[in-house]
């Protein structure tokens, strides 16, 4: 199998990863919280309901913009990690060249709202092979009725391994961006600008919309 071969076959699983069971199941439920509300409340979520998908669950707060915090953290995302996520901010689970894009997708998701999911890669080295996986954002109202909170989880299709694990999406990857409450004729396709240096400035995300 040659190069172009393996990144055909990388992309494949990236975009199969967005019809995994847990996050599936874990958005069906969101959206049977929503009922006529746009957005469901966070004392809505019972853990009860999505028991099979705790592990790979997360609750954030926003504390600024582009900023969230995990307040909720499940083992899956403390095996990647390799230390406990609460009170964590999202960017810690990114490499930082990733980091800007990262704050700019969970932003629009508070902001917009909108449901996005973003498939992730993370890259490999000497005896430690890369991996894919998904992140899903769901968002949730607070007490006051603002759109502070999120649902989500991580998953990945490969195990982490024994060291840290970060991410980044990787260039040309198609990002799911739903804006709630639109048909979804109207959803929006991001596809992230090549992968740059880290010293390189980084363009602003490109958004491409698919009436199809």
């Amino acid at each position: 199998m040659d190069i172009d071969d393996l990144s055909k076959e990388r992309r494949k699983s990236m975009m199969s990863g967005q019809n995994h069971a847990v996050l599936q199941s874990l958005e069906a439920y969101w959206q049977t919280l929503r009922g006529a509300q746009t957005i469901p409340a966070r004392t809505d979520v019972a853990t009860s309901k999505i028991d099979h998908a705790l592990p790979y669950a997360f609750i954030l707060q926003r504390v600024a913009p582009g900023t969230a915090r995990f307040r909720v953290a499940g083992q899956r995302l403390h095996d990647l990690l390799k230390m406990d996520a609460r009170g964590m901010p999202l960017g810690t689970f990114f490499l930082p060249q990733a980091r800007e894009q990262i704050e700019q997708l969970v932003e629009a998701a508070f902001t917009d709202p909108a449901i996005i999911s973003v498939p992730l890669v993370s890259p490999g080295a000497l005896m430690r092979p890369a991996i894919t996986g998904h992140m899903l954002f769901l968002p949730l109202r607070d007490t006051a009725g603002k759109n502070t909170r999120m649902l989500g989880a991580l998953v990945t299709d490969q195990d982490a391994g024994s060291r840290p694990r970060r991410f980044m999406i990787e260039a040309g990857a198609r990002i799911r961006h739903d804006p709630i409450g639109t048909p979804r004729a109207a959803t929006q396709i991001i596809v992230p600008p090549p992968a740059k240096r880290p010293n390189a400035l980084r363009p602003a995300l490109r958004l491409v919309v698919n009436n199809g």
